[in-house]
């Protein structure tokens, strides 16, 4: 087991190395280091198929990685893992992605090594989208995200209120029944175009409450605020943005872990479905509690329509931006 770690380690590394020069080299500006990046260490950490602009790549990362493997069988894998930070020369250090061994958050706690969708995560630190979500993370950490009293309070207020009275001493699965529920149907959908005049904005509870309205996200983030008011561990939740694979556009919903088991908080149905009842949810990468993951998929059919767009363009509910 041991060996079989380093040598994942290794293929990354090895992988990183040789996707990084090429990246500088290409003249595609419209590529950017977090995408290609991201997905070069994806496909090989997790066994994906190279890419095909890639050819022998796959044989040449398996090559060094035997040799290398024979070399470091007797050494401290404690000691040798943190070492291995992936940090190329010539990225600026804002978009490098480091590859630091982390311990699995709860979100992966259950029986499989998968994660959320049958996808594998892995820790992406410099995510683009975090600094998107600081804000509503900050305001459910201060607790007052859902406290009108200073802005006014709305219907959409009074309903969350109603439903924190009826789930005081629910079970957690009523509780998360309960809030996807309320909340769906306590705020209207509406583009960020519509409420923001921007492509994609990510709304602070307090803002989509009092606004009554909002996008896939801002559903998602409010349901993540209101089940966190009533005891749930921001670690036990995700922000999981994906693509749809069935309606081909790309959207977000909100994970609880529950004993094991991913329940899914989606605008789209009042029913909460465990991640693997929907097959055609591919996510792109998920956040949990201020931590970024990217996700990858052993399909490489799906990874590919899935990347078609870069992730720092991708905007749930919208597209991409410009």
């Amino acid at each position: 087991m041991i060996r079989k770690n380093i040598r994942n380690v290794l293929l990354a590394a090895t992988a990183a190395f040789f996707t990084t020069s090429l990246c500088m080299a290409s003249d595609n500006a419209s590529s950017t280091p977090e995408a290609d990046f991201s997905n070069a260490l994806i496909e090989t950490a997790v066994g994906f198929s190279a890419p095909a602009f890639l050819p022998g790549l796959g044989d040449i990362v398996l090559a060094a990685a035997a040799n290398a493997e024979r070399t470091v069988h007797a050494i401290d894998v404690a000691s040798l893992l943190p070492a291995l930070a992936v940090e190329p020369a010539g990225l600026p250090s804002d978009k490098v992605a480091m590859m630091t061994p982390s311990r699995p958050t709860r979100l992966d706690s259950g029986a499989s090594n998968d994660s959320v969708f049958k996808t594998v995560a892995i820790p992406f630190k410099r995510l683009a989208a975090l600094e998107k979500f600081a804000p509503s993370l900050n305001e459910m950490r201060s607790g007052h995200g859902l406290d009108c009293a200073a802005r006014g309070c709305h219907a959409a207020d009074a309903a969350v209120k109603v439903a924190e009275g009826k789930t005081a001493r629910a079970s957690l699965r009523d509780k998360i029944e309960q809030v996807n529920y309320t909340v769906n149907h306590a705020i209207r959908y509406a583009s960020d175009m519509q409420t923001y005049h921007v492509t994609d904005y990510w709304a602070k509870p307090s803002e989509t409450l009092s606004r009554q309205q909002g996008d896939c996200e801002d559903f998602a983030i409010l349901k993540m605020s209101v089940l966190h008011a009533e005891g749930v561990s921001l670690d036990d939740m995700a922000l999981v943005i994906l693509f749809d694979q069935q309606r081909h556009f790309y959207h977000a919903v909100l994970s609880v872990s529950v004993e094991g088991r991913r329940l899914i908080l989606d605008n789209m149905r009042d029913q909460v479905l465990a991640d693997r009842q929907i097959t055609s949810y591919l996510p792109l990468y998920s956040i949990v509690d201020g931590r970024g993951f990217l996700h990858g998929s052993r399909d490489p059919h799906a990874l590919a329509m899935a990347s078609a767009v870069p992730l720092t363009k991708i905007a749930p509910g919208e597209g991409a931006t410009n």
